[in-house]
């Protein structure tokens, strides 16, 4: 089976069998061929995911040849016909660090999209690839045991880390003098690649204005890494939700901004609602009691700003639940990732700020490819802006 005809991009999906078989699917693709996966118990316990469910997703992989079973065993992947980009002995191995959750339920398909397109740019440059968590499950340790081995071997000649949620983790990489090239909103890192929201929230307003909206929110998740620095009485997204407001002739309101006194700098994990939980309990705030039909002469907006996919998803959820049409009375331009169906069916309905993940993974590269030749290189930010889907 030629290589080339593995499709590992996130396939469009409407079931939870669907979506976990592209998660285990992205996995695969970092793993080497005849490797064990873990067992149905624990990928059952870490996925979250019924017997029945998992044993699904698990056929269909099995079916595209991507993993084969062995009897009293366990599942391994396939082995793959080498490509003309193989892999050669001795090839720098490059790490992708994630510090988020990215095979639950609730995980955006950010992650294994950026997964996918980090293994196809590592392959296209004959260097060796492999997937690595960051946090362990002891409290105490700075950083997963795999990736710890990885680092005292020497195995890792890079590393690309997307998040900023485990700094001592990122602190133990940069202290072992390890080139790496961070995903991170804060200069978490000297060498980073950020997607520019303060851009995306400017080209929102504007959308929405020449659609002819006259009171424009902006939400933004809570507990992401996106706001105020301490001290600090704005930041970026918020001072470019102003400007442009001004720049379209449009009034400025502080309460247009969810929750914008709450919005920090700090990114966590624990405890935290899901950025589609948030979603879905801005709606119910902004618009709860709103009755079908009745105009506006309160402060509801007309259109909003969301700068996450998975927060416009749980807002669609609550507002289609109570009527309130998208295209209509109210108009969203949202966050979506190139590859995403997070908002499948609504494309229509929705003014989409558009972020390549493969872009992101070829900027990460080529900065950790320049930082491996020269380990001086200056401190450097890329900042990847979003384009609007016509």
């Amino acid at each position: 089976m030629k290589q080339d005809s593995v499709h590992l991009k996130p396939l469009l999906h409407q079931t939870k069998t669907q979506a976990l078989r592209d998660q285990l699917a992205a996995l695969v693709a970092t793993m080497q061929p005849d490797e064990k996966l873990p067992t149905m118990r624990q990928l059952q316990d870490s996925l979250a995911v019924s017997p029945m469910t998992l044993h699904r997703a698990l056929s269909e992989l099995e079916a595209h040849k991507l993993i084969y079973r062995r009897q009293g065993s366990g599942t391994y992947v396939a082995p793959r016909v080498a490509s003309p980009n193989r892999v050669l002995d001795g090839a720098p191995t490059i790490g992708l660090v994630y510090d988020r959750d990215i095979f639950g339920s609730q995980a955006s398909p950010f992650g294994s999209i950026l997964v996918e397109a980090a293994r196809r740019r590592a392959e296209e440059n004959g260097e060796r690839f492999s997937l690595y968590l960051a946090s362990a499950a002891e409290e105490d340790a700075p950083l997963h045991p795999d990736l710890l081995e990885a680092v005292e071997s020497k195995r890792l000649r890079g590393v690309l880390y997307a998040g900023e949620s485990n700094p001592r983790a990122l602190s133990w990489l940069l202290q072992h003098e390890i080139p790496v090239v961070s995903l991170s909103y804060l200069p978490v890192a000297p060498h980073r690649v950020c997607i520019d929201h303060a851009q995306m929230v400017g080209l929102g307003v504007e959308t929405l204005a020449r659609q002819g909206c006259q009171k424009i929110a902006l939400w933004i998740p809570l507990g992401v890494g996106i706001g105020h620095v301490d001290g600090e009485e704005s930041f970026p997204e918020w001072d470019a939700f102003r400007q442009s407001l001004n720049k379209c002739g449009l009034n400025y309101d502080e309460n247009m901004v969810w929750r914008a006194r709450e919005h920090d700098d700090k990114a966590t994990l624990a405890a935290r609602e899901t950025n589609q939980a948030q979603g879905l309990r801005a709606a119910r705030e902004v618009f709860g009691g709103r009755k079908k039909g009745e105009s506006s002469t309160r402060l509801w907006p007309d259109g909003i700003v969301i700068a996450d996919d998975m927060m416009t998803r749980g807002a669609l959820t609550y507002l289609g639940k109570h009527s309130i049409r998208i295209g209509e009375t109210l108009q969203i331009a949202s966050h979506l990732n190139r590859g995403s169906d997070v908002l499948l069916g609504h494309e229509d309905e929705l003014s989409l700020l558009e972020i390549d993940p493969s872009q992101i993974a070829q900027a990460m590269f080529e900065m950790l490819e320049t930082l491996m030749q020269n380990k001086n290189l200056e401190p450097k930010v890329i900042e990847i802006k979003a384009k609007l889907r016509i």
